[in-house]
């Protein structure tokens, strides 16, 4: 399993994307499994949730990953580790972020048409403004952004019922394939200032949110 991309997002938070390449079997002697592991039919589903869980293990070499409990809204925590983490996965790769204290969400995303369809459950009438200006060949792209974005600052947050459109704010586009943008988390009328890294590159999209 090819270690594909690694990046310090602060002096504190370190995140990683592997390459998934190797069959399930390969993955399934690696991983220690977890006693109540959520039960995953699909095959290419099983095999990136595993790839995950190796990446983790990597990333936290000390600690017992098969204590993992999983919060109201789904995200996966250790329960007796002082260390915050996130992770995702998508078609061919599997992404991980690891915090010292202050919570972390990590989502990456294949650059497909599909999340033209839904875009409107997720996008702020001022967000789907400023992506209506940009060229038509560039919205994909922003789309898969924005909801990257926005999926990481939801694992982040860990509550339930939040609307993607109306709570979790972009401040801008990202004008470069690669950089960090403020965005907000908008929850019991208080305004969280999240700052968002990120990744843009031809076939994905990575996004982190890190207070």
């Amino acid at each position: 399993m090819p270690l594909f991309y690694q990046q310090n997002i602060n002096a504190t938070t370190k995140m990683a994307i592997w390459a998934i390449t190797e069959p399930f079997s390969f993955f399934e002697s690696k991983v220690k499994r977890v006693e109540d592991e959520r039960v995953i039919s699909h095959p290419i589903k099983q095999t990136q949730h595993l790839a995950a869980r190796l990446l983790l293990q990597f990333m936290l070499p000390n600690e017992d990953t098969t204590s993992i409990k999983y919060a109201s809204n789904g995200k996966p925590y250790l329960e007796n580790a002082t260390q915050q983490f996130s992770i995702s996965h998508c078609n061919g790769y599997a992404a991980c972020v690891v915090g010292e204290k202050e919570p972390v969400g990590i989502d990456i995303e294949m650059i497909h048409e599909r999340v033209q369809k839904v875009a409107h459950k997720f996008l702020h009438s001022t967000e789907l403004e400023k992506i209506n200006k940009i060229s038509t060949s560039a919205q994909l792209a922003q789309l898969t952004f924005f909801w990257a974005a926005k999926e990481a600052m939801y694992k982040m947050n860990e509550k339930v019922g939040i609307d993607f459109s109306a709570q979790l704010r972009m401040d801008a586009l990202a004008t470069a394939s690669k950089g960090t943008l403020n965005a907000s988390i908008l929850s019991d009328a208080v305004e969280q200032e999240v700052q968002i890294h990120y990744e843009i590159t031809p076939s994905f999209v990575w996004a982190v949110s890190v207070i």
